[in-house]
């Protein structure tokens, strides 16, 4: 057995899979986000340890329970972009900033209009210029709270901060790293270039790591000693969980927020930084783009402007009344400000074609074709270097039969959906954790 850790922006989940990939037990606890000042958005980096802590507990107490062999290892996949600062013994001095945060939205605006400095920063890290960057976080971080930064001792994510409470090591996957805009693409180090921007050294940030990379966790900390694998970013483990790996394939997940994402042996950056190029590892690129805006939108609509009572799924399901097009209803989903493909946090949403006819199955059918079309505008930027024919789905999105039907219709490719299997990301973590745990025992059987 493997267990996977997903360390979402909602949620914190630990699951159990078999060698076949069959996913046994899930366990989650929710992440707590707060919001005290417009653009704000954070977490409590010690309530998500604690949340990795007691879903792995109760996943233990259930293989006890049901006597099930002890897990080969535990892989962890994450969200990106976040952003948290410590102090010398290792505690938090900042709350955990979440890619969500916009804050430093003018610092973004100025770096990506300063002569050629943003560009040259992308084509090194693969990162565009927006506020969800920590390395942009951190040249806010260093103008705003000068005080907060003499005293910073490291610069972690949130996946780096839970590894440091496991192991006692300050030690970050590339793959991670890859998105900070901190790390040289190529080069698989810390960018000289990027870290002068940020007025920070190598020294304040964790040691890189292969998302193979395995450690012991510090005694007592876990109910059963086992191999840790620090694993990858989620986004790049939903390409490789979902399958979509090879040429003509993406993978697109609309949960929270959206993205979709194509694999390749290469990295390409978009002249235009219209899309991101992260790592998977070593060998392997993920390429696309992501957007602020995906079920989030529709959860607004149902609970701030129409305060339903309805349940999620029946709110959404009020658009199969209503023709395609919503009867000239448009909705532009930039409620959250905007990452790909336009990359700009003062965005904002709007509704256009309002009619006295227009009822509120209207607004939920536009509200759900906005959101669509936004990745599909994604795609195209995508399909400017190569052709997508196949696309690999998941996300909370993916549950909804009316969403896959309106999203089939309006990308008109083949669509690859897996109802039975776990969220992609973590099966991600699982393929990974299988070949950590075999190559483990071929390396074992050798000595």
């Amino acid at each position: 057995m493997i267990i996977a850790v997903d360390i979402g922006t909602t949620n914190v989940k630990a699951l159990a899979f078999s060698q076949e990939g069959n996913c046994l037990a899930s366990f989650e606890r929710l992440n707590q986000t707060y919001s005290e000042q417009a653009g704000w958005s954070e977490q409590d980096p010690e309530t998500v340890f604690q949340n990795v802590l007691e879903a792995l507990r109760e996943l233990f107490l259930w293989t006890q329970k049901n006597l099930v062999l002890t897990p080969k290892c535990i892989v962890f996949s994450s969200a990106m972009h976040g952003l948290v600062v410590l102090d010398a013994e290792g505690k938090a001095l900042t709350p955990f900033l979440l890619w969500s945060d916009t804050r430093a939205a003018d610092t973004a605006l100025a770096l990506r209009q300063s002569g050629g400095v943003g560009q040259a920063l992308y084509e090194r890290t693969g990162v565009p210029i927006h506020p969800m960057s920590p390395l942009v976080k951190l040249i806010w971080l260093k103008k705003n709270r000068p005080e907060l930064c003499q005293i910073a001792a490291k610069y972690v994510g949130i996946k780096d901060y839970v590894w440091f409470r496991l192991t006692g090591k300050y030690e970050a996957d590339i793959s991670c790293a890859s998105a900070t805009g901190l790390m040289n693409l190529r080069e698989m180090v810390w960018d000289t270039q990027a870290l002068k921007q940020a007025g920070i050294s190598t020294t304040q940030l964790p040691e890189l790591r292969s998302p193979t990379h395995s450690a012991m966790p510090l005694l007592g900390m876990l109910p059963v000693e086992i191999p840790l694998v620090i694993g990858a970013s989620d986004g790049a483990l939903a390409n490789l969980g979902s399958g979509a790996t090879g040429p003509g394939q993406a993978a697109l997940t609309i949960g929270t927020s959206a993205a979709i994402r194509r694999m390749s042996e290469c990295p390409f950056l978009d002249p235009e930084m219209r899309t991101f190029c992260y790592r998977l590892d070593e060998t392997r690129f993920i390429i696309g783009g992501a957007s602020n805006n995906g079920t989030n939108a529709l959860e607004w609509l149902r609970t701030s402007v129409f305060q339903s009572t309805l349940s999620a799924e029946a709110f959404a399901n009020q658009a199969i009344t209503v023709p395609p097009g919503a009867e000239g209803l448009q909705f532009l989903p930039f409620l959250h400000g905007e990452r790909a493909p336009i990359w700009d946090a003062t965005a904002r949403a709007s509704f256009s074609g309002l009619t006295s006819q227009h009822t509120q199955a209207h607004f939920v059918r536009a509200v759900m074709e906005g959101v669509l079309l936004n990745v599909k505008a994604i795609a195209l930027v995508l399909e400017e270097s190569s052709p997508i024919e196949d696309l690999y789905i998941s996300g909370g999105f993916s549950r909804n039969k009316l969403w896959v039907s309106m999203l089939t219709d309006i990308f008109l490719q083949k669509i690859h959906l897996d109802l039975e299997s776990a969220d992609a990301s973590a099966r991600g973590a699982f393929l990974m954790g299988k070949d950590w745990s075999e190559a483990h025992l071929l390396k074992s059987e050798d000595q």
